[in-house]
């Protein structure tokens, strides 16, 4: 069995979808036959300093909807993402600007069964009250890209784009504070 550690600190993120998914290949592993691979994500969503009790989050594949769930009161969430698809995860609670993360789990991935150590998340939402006066479509496009990266054997993420992501949320909360001032 070949084992790969992943790990990855997202400022404001989160996930779940093929829990069940996992657990069928887990059976089917045990059966006998060969499990297609998974991997595992983990993480907990704040509001930044307390944990978010009743967040909504969707796990889509492609365009098609394949897995939801809402926190409870410790905001922690646990998901499997079956590799060989691209998902993107919404995470919403009213009174909260929306995240989103794309994961693609494409890649060309060493050969033998795989075992990947959970990816973990910590997602930070954002009041929407903070973004009065401002328009926030920019934040429509995902905070954060997760794929495949060879050099390190693990899904990491993008830092580039989420840094670029983390510009554009900073200039967005600096107009909503000129414009409220005015």
């Amino acid at each position: 069995m070949h084992a790969i550690r992943t790990s990855l600190a997202i400022i404001a993120l989160t996930t779940l979808p093929g829990l069940a998914y996992a657990q069928e290949n887990a059976a089917k592993s045990k059966a006998g036959a060969t499990a297609e691979p998974v991997l595992p994500i983990t993480g907990r969503i704040t509001d930044g300093d307390k944990k978010l009790e009743g967040c909504h989050i969707a796990v889509y594949r492609e365009n098609d909807l394949v897995g939801e769930q809402t926190t409870d009161k410790t905001g922690k969430f646990k998901v499997g993402l079956p590799v060989g698809e691209t998902y993107g995860i919404v995470f919403q609670r009213e009174g909260f600007v929306p995240k989103r993360i794309l994961v693609d789990t494409r890649a060309e991935l060493p050969k033998g069964e795989l075992v990947f150590e959970p990816l973990d998340m910590e997602v930070s939402m954002l009041a929407s009250s903070k973004y009065d006066g401002t328009d926030t479509d920019a934040l429509d496009f995902p905070f954060a890209i997760v794929s495949w990266d060879k050099r390190v054997k693990a899904f990491t993420q993008d830092e580039k784009y989420t840094r670029d992501m983390m510009r554009t949320n900073g200039a967005l909360l600096l107009m909503a504070g000129r414009s409220t001032r005015q």
